[in-house]
């Protein structure tokens, strides 16, 4: 799996920090964080988290005394965890690398992947590497936590250029606001979603463009089943609400099988 950080989605760390606080509500924020570090304490330490961004996730997991490693593709991202952490106080092994093909030197009790992160992956090798390189870093009886989109048709089904607001936030480098707006083109062949982000800083327009592959919820189940990942719980909603077909997103807790 090949990235090219300037196709990045983000501008920076920084921007990726002030969307985020502007797209999502503190309630969801917190309670997005509250799960993943309530899975963690519970099946333990060490935890490894993939496509860790800034360090929204794992810097309260530290705090919480447990030992944490963040692995990202993109040095934006990790400067700005690593900047976080510091300034918090907490100690964290970044690392920049690749989700589906990564060879660390330790294993874990809980390996999380947040953010839709599984999204990222579009083509069914590196589903299939990514899955591999879960397994061999897992202990045994360790978890492997993560959610992706539960696929929406209505969205789908937008047309490219038929833009939405996303966010509005103040310029992190400077004077004024940021306003990005998103439209979305589905690919039914490949299901692949291109979804692009248009920021409007002053007189000026970045484009960004993400590829983000829609994993349907038994065609999920039955990769992980396939790749002896066992499903233990499957949640809608990080309040643990049972999945449904009206759920946004598919939260999911796995097990290593063999």
């Amino acid at each position: 799996m090949k990235y090219n950080e300037d196709d990045y989605l983000y501008i920076d760390g920084q921007h990726y920090d002030s969307q985020a606080r502007s797209r999502y509500t503190d309630d969801f924020r917190t309670l997005y964080k509250e799960f993943f570090m309530e899975q963690a304490k519970k099946y333990g330490t060490p935890v490894l988290e993939l496509a860790c961004g800034t360090g929204e996730v794992a810097i309260p997991i530290a705090k919480e005394g447990l030992s944490v490693v963040g692995l990202d593709f993109s040095n934006k991202m990790l400067e700005q965890a690593k900047m976080k952490s510091q300034k918090s106080g907490t100690e964290i092994k970044w690392i920049l690398g690749d989700m589906t093909n990564f060879e660390l030197k330790e294993k874990f009790s809980t390996i999380i992947m947040p953010g839709a992160a599984f999204n990222w992956i579009t083509s069914n090798e590196s589903v299939e590497k990514c899955l591999s390189c879960v397994r061999k870093h897992l202990k045994r009886g360790g978890r492997f936590i993560f959610d992706a989109f539960n696929p929406d048709l209505a969205i789908l089904q937008r047309e490219r250029y038929d833009l939405y607001p996303i966010a509005e936030y103040p310029n992190p480098e400077g004077e004024g606001l940021v306003k990005v707006l998103g439209g979305n083109e589905y690919e039914k062949a490949t299901q692949i979603n291109y979804f692009d982000s248009y920021y409007r800083i002053g007189t000026e327009e970045i484009v960004k463009t993400l590829k983000l592959r829609m994993f349907f919820p038994a065609e999920l189940d039955s990769l992980l089943y396939y790749n002896s990942l066992k499903i233990e719980e499957k949640y809608g909603s990080y309040n643990k609400d049972p999945f449904n077909s009206d759920s946004n997103r598919q939260i999911i807790i796995c097990q290593k099988s063999k």
